[in-house]
């Protein structure tokens, strides 16, 4: 699996950044009925890519607070067990 994406306007494709472009422009023709415009496109997506890293870049420094313990039921019963690492695919 690749390593997590936060994009640049030169990388964007597959980032963060795109999936948050995405879901802007669903929620923008949800409200509006309008498509985002293309003529600002680069500054959008430069915004939208320093947010995609800057949440991967917030994630990492605190990867070992996001997942404190999991629990599993196979059947018999839940058993819980102490997470004391996790590792985030972000360079």
């Amino acid at each position: 699996m690749p390593p997590l994406k936060g994009g640049t306007v030169a990388d964007f494709s597959n980032s963060m950044g795109e999936a948050i472009e995405q879901a802007l422009g669903q929620e923008l023709m949800a409200l509006k009925g309008q498509v985002l415009p293309g003529d600002t496109a680069n500054e959008r997506r430069m915004l939208l890519a320093a947010i995609g890293r800057g949440v991967l870049d917030y994630l990492k420094a605190h990867q070992d607070e996001i997942v404190l313990t999991v629990s599993l039921d196979s059947g018999a019963g839940p058993v819980t067990f102490t997470v004391t690492g996790i590792t985030l695919n972000y360079p």
